[in-house]
């Protein structure tokens, strides 16, 4: 028998399958680390600004989530997907905004006792060829959240060469 001369091309087309299987595995591994990274990288988003916004004045809530974010976000992550709270002792949220009263400010900021930091609404993207993966090729990230209590919150204690009240500019 000589079936070897009408099996010329299979160890081409067996390479071609064996190489396109481990390529497309070694990928998606790549891939799942890239992911697993974006999820640290969001959650260690969440304690920075949470850290930063115990320290820094209520006025500055706005300005936290960008500076937390400069060369250290996940890829499509933006400052947008950082929710800033600022909860009283039972957890729900005080609303402090520049338009209240003296008293009504000075009133809700003696109720703060927590801030809490949370990421929403980011979706992970994966590569191309590996959107199949997922629907659209996008994963919805989890709501991951960062509570820390309140030190400071920006308020610099009065000195003898500084008795006036006066608070950090983050």
């Amino acid at each position: 028998m000589k079936l070897k001369k009408h099996q010329s091309g299979v160890s081409i087309l067996e390479f071609t399958l064996l190489a396109t299987s481990v390529l497309l595995v070694l990928f998606s591994v790549i891939e799942m680390g890239r992911y697993v990274y974006s999820l640290q990288m969001a959650n260690d988003l969440t304690r920075k600004v949470a850290r930063m916004g115990v320290v820094c004045h209520v006025n500055d809530k706005d300005d936290l989530a960008t500076l937390a974010m400069q060369n250290y976000a996940p890829a499509g992550f933006t400052a947008g997907n950082l929710i800033i709270e600022y909860l009283d002792d039972s957890g729900q949220p005080v609303s402090i905004n520049a338009g209240m009263s003296s008293d009504d400010y000075n009133d809700a900021y003696a109720t703060i006792k927590f801030v809490r930091v949370r990421v929403s609404n980011y979706q992970y993207q994966l590569i191309g060829f590996l959107s199949f993966l997922a629907e659209g090729g996008v994963i919805a990230m989890p709501d991951m959240e960062t509570t820390l209590p309140i030190e400071s919150l920006g308020v610099v204690r009065p000195t003898l060469a500084h008795p006036e009240s006066r608070h950090t500019d983050c």
